[in-house]
């Protein structure tokens, strides 16, 4: 590095105040609330557009004269479960583990394969258990689901790269997480106003969406969060 160079990285750096951590944790706290209320906002919004208002849906017509419901047992265990693995892969996403330079490759890989499975899995086991949830909807192929979940995680996607703000090592990777961990975040409120379980539903409706999450915060984090792009 050349003298002059140096002496301007110098300039540079004390030219810019670093934030204390106290700002730093307002800052987050208010970009997550911005993020969980831009997500509520699209779910009531889209809720009232397509189902009446209707915010927790409990079953339907399926086919002339055959009503299925759910109970309320199995919407508790399928959107807690939801809410657990939601929450675990967030905290992944968000924080960097021991290493400033963030979680290890396997980690993250990891966390983009497994939520997904965990969230399907999920939803599977608690739904077989009570039998008609899992039956075939075939007015409903999962469509308007994938549009609810890309609708409800946009805000939180872009809110959680701003907290995230840099990942110097694996920088997609990292931004792939966040984008299935907003999808996750998604399935929560999605799990409550979608009554059907059918496998093929769940598979287009419900999992494709954190893929293509998925696929979308690799693309930003690659952009956004490497340090070559700051």
């Amino acid at each position: 590095m050349s003298a002059d160079l140096k002496a301007w990285v110098l300039e540079s750096v004390a030219a810019e105040a670093s934030p204390t951590r106290a700002a730093v944790r307002r800052r987050n706290i208010l970009v997550g609330l911005l993020a969980v209320a831009s997500g509520l906002a699209a779910f009531v919004v889209f809720a009232m557009f397509t189902s009446q208002g209707q915010l927790v849906r409990l079953g339907g017509e399926i086919a002339p004269q055959h009503d299925v419901e759910r109970s309320v047992w199995l919407v508790g265990m399928t959107a807690g479960g939801a809410l657990a693995i939601a929450l675990t892969a967030t905290w992944l996403a968000l924080s960097r583990g021991r290493s400033m330079l963030g979680r290890p490759r396997t980690w993250l890989v990891g966390a983009i394969a497994l939520t997904p499975l965990a969230l399907f899995a999920w939803k599977v086991v608690c739904s077989l258990g009570f039998g008609d949830p899992m039956a075939q909807w075939p007015a409903r192929p999962g469509l308007r689901c994938l549009s609810l979940t890309m609708l409800v995680a946009a805000g939180p996607l872009l809110a959680f790269l701003a907290v995230r703000r840099s990942a110097p090592a694996h920088p997609a990777l990292n931004g792939a997480v966040i984008g299935v961990a907003c999808g996750a975040c998604a399935w929560v409120p999605l799990d409550l106003w979608c009554p059907v379980a059918s496998v093929p539903h769940l598979l287009l409706g419900h999992v494709l969406p954190l893929g293509i999450l998925g696929g979308l915060g690799a693309l930003l984090g690659q952009a956004l969060l490497s340090v070559r792009s700051r």
